[in-house]
């Protein structure tokens, strides 16, 4: 490019554009904007920030706020309403959260049982009236007990390992004829064929004798035994007795296996005694005999089971008798109700009805009273609206069901949520103020003094957790003060760190050395010239140890060493429960399988608390940074 010649330019081609007008300073077009509102309007500028403080600010409240508002029960004992699956309104018109409790493996009631399938009938402890008919689904499975519910199986006599032999008797004692031909039957289902194993029968035909062996069995199967004919004792017409059986083998682990015992006698088409299943069990019963030992259990045996779909809430809130209602509630409540009139009962002379719309819908009869300290106590057997009793002019919703105490699950998460953002604060606010006045002081003056407080900081941050846990358990007990101390023991470290950074990154600048230099002293240098330009850090690093802490008071209280259900404590003259997300996530864990409600909602809320705290923090942080003061 050629440089043009601006030497000769003649003289008359400039002109003074403005000589003849007064030049001023143009005022401004925009406002000044301050550091907090900049920071606000940078804030505000990531949507996906101000949803998560939205979401954030919505749980702070609801845990303040729906407690108080509430209706439900969340403090009281309430077992009738135990385990309430959720129920939500709209949600339950398409199958969804519509107050159905699924149940599996449920005993079915013997006597309900269909005779002629051997299948049906009702579950132990369920109205069958609310039970879904299309969901009953019924099955057999196996089990080992000894309780009436347990069907048929056999009884093995089974050796220990220090014992080479097993002696048992039948408590129930048997009548023996010779007249009638009395034939004992045992039938043997699991007996290995072996020299070296010995199965026994024994009776007694004189009490003042000892038992007399009758049969030796060497094979499994039906062994038939003419007991007179054994005994070859014609002097003796009858006697009762109890059979022995003992069972010998070298192998110290051997078992027999025994279906049935029966005594038959001619004339008889059926057995006149019969022990099988879970009456042959229950009639055996071992003799410890010098040298010998083992165990009566049982194998094969079935229990019927059933899973179905129950209408829990039509059965806990609908009608429902209660024996034992105190008179004197049954006064309060008829002197508050106008509707409860009382009418007589043409069905039941004893007792009488009351209006519609009364809570106590009948009197069955009145129960015998008693005096206590000259003061007389009766009670009557009632029928109960259970829903108007408890105030609830219909049947009641509870969102996230009721927990194994009656209490409203929903209302309890907000208590919780309330209780572990109150330990988060306090804690966090104490670990927040250590760690900010150590780092400062750490990263200010540095040398000999930084590297003595970072040794200290480092021995602290070593102690494993569990111990700190240990100690403080072992010393305190668990309870609230036990868990705030364990929480700041070594919670303020990191923010320490951070600001000790901040104060090695800044402590150098110009502006600082500036005002040093004009003689301002250490406290003004770190608190109005260090600290604000590092506080972004800061405070983000403060604001995570709040989420950190709360699900650190969770895992304790989780473990069972923080709070707990019965325990409370006072805040600035405020009740706070003891009953944290921790907590609740600790009684929950009991049901996962069958009840996973009381799990996933205590987990939900507390997950979208920490993301919401972590999203809150890294937005303060962005709009707290002086650097970033002024950009879009």
């Amino acid at each position: 490019m050629s440089e043009k010649n601006t030497t000769n330019i003649p003289k008359e081609q400039f002109e003074f554009v403005q000589q003849d007008s007064k030049i001023f300073d143009k005022e401004f077009e925009t406002k000044p904007i301050g550091y907090f509102q900049d920071a606000m309007i940078r804030f505000v500028r990531n949507k996906t920030n101000v949803i998560a403080t939205s979401i954030l600010l919505v749980i702070v409240l609801m845990s303040v706020f729906q407690p108080i508002l509430t209706s439900k029960n969340y403090v009281n004992l309430e077992p009738a309403v135990a385990f309430l699956p959720p129920r939500v309104p709209i949600l339950e018109n398409f199958g969804i959260a519509d107050g159905l409790g699924s149940f599996q493996d449920q005993p079915v009631i013997l006597d309900s049982i269909n005779e002629s399938t051997g299948f049906g009938g009702n579950p132990i402890g369920y109205n069958p009236e609310f039970i879904l008919d299309e969901s009953r689904e019924y099955y057999t499975i196996g089990c080992s007990d000894f309780n009436t519910l347990c069907q048929g199986g056999e009884a093995v006599l089974r050796l220990d390992s220090s014992n080479p032999a097993i002696t048992v008797a039948t408590t129930q004692v048997f009548n023996f004829t010779a007249a009638q031909r009395s034939v004992l039957s045992i039938n043997v289902t699991d007996l290995d064929v072996d020299a070296n194993k010995v199965f026994e029968v024994y009776v007694r035909p004189n009490p003042a004798e000892p038992f007399v062996l009758i049969s030796t069995i060497n094979q499994p199967g039906l062994s038939e035994i003419n007991v007179f004919d054994a005994l070859g004792a014609e002097s003796i017409e009858s006697f009762s007795s109890s059979v022995r059986l003992r069972f010998a083998s070298d192998d110290r682990f051997d078992f027999v296996a025994i279906s049935s015992i029966e005594l038959t006698q001619d004339g008889s088409d059926a057995p006149v005694a019969s022990l099988e299943g879970q009456p042959l069990v229950m009639n055996l019963r071992s003799l410890n005999l010098p040298g010998e030992g083992g165990a009566i259990v049982r194998q094969n045996a079935t229990i019927q089971m059933m899973s179905f779909e129950y209408r829990s809430y039509d059965a806990v809130f609908g009608l429902r008798p209660s024996n034992g209602f105190p008179i004197s509630q049954y006064n309060e409540i008829v002197a508050a109700n106008p509707a409860c009139v009382r009418t007589e009962n043409p069905t039941n002379p004893n007792g009488w009805l009351l209006g519609e719309g009364c809570p106590i819908v009948e009197v069955i009869s009145e129960n015998a009273g008693v005096v206590v300290g000259g003061v007389s106590f009766g009670s009557y057997n009632v029928v109960i609206d259970y829903a108007l009793l408890n105030g609830y002019d219909s049947i009641p919703y509870f969102l996230f069901g009721t927990t194994n105490a009656g209490r409203d699950l929903f209302s309890l998460i907000w208590v919780a949520t309330r209780t572990s953002l109150l330990i988060g604060l306090i804690v966090a606010g104490i670990n927040i103020s250590i760690g900010v006045l150590f780092g400062s002081i750490s990263g200010y003056y540095g040398g000999n003094v930084d590297i003595i407080m970072q040794r200290f900081s480092e021995i602290i941050g070593r102690i494993p957790f569990l111990v700190i846990l240990a100690i403080f358990i072992a010393l305190l007990g668990a309870g609230i003060q036990t868990l705030v101390f364990i929480l700041i023991v070594s919670g303020w470290i990191g923010v320490a760190y951070v600001t000790r950074t901040q104060f090695y990154r800044f402590k150098g600048r110009e502006y600082v050395l500036a005002s040093r230099t004009l003689g301002a002293k250490d406290m003004r240098l770190i608190f109005r010239h260090i600290l604000p330009n590092g506080i972004g850090t800061i405070i983000t690093a403060s604001i995570l140890l709040i989420p950190a802490t709360i699900f650190a008071e969770s895992t304790i209280s989780y473990l069972g060493f923080g709070i707990g259900h019965g325990t409370s404590f006072n805040f600035l003259g405020f009740e706070f429960s003891g009953v944290s997300v921790g907590v609740l996530l600790a009684d929950g864990r009991q049901e996962l399988i069958t009840r996973p409600y009381l799990t996933v909602y205590p987990a939900i809320v507390i997950s979208i608390l920490m993301i919401t705290f972590n999203m809150f923090g890294n937005a303060l942080r962005d709009a707290l940074n002086p650097s970033l003061r002024g950009s879009l």
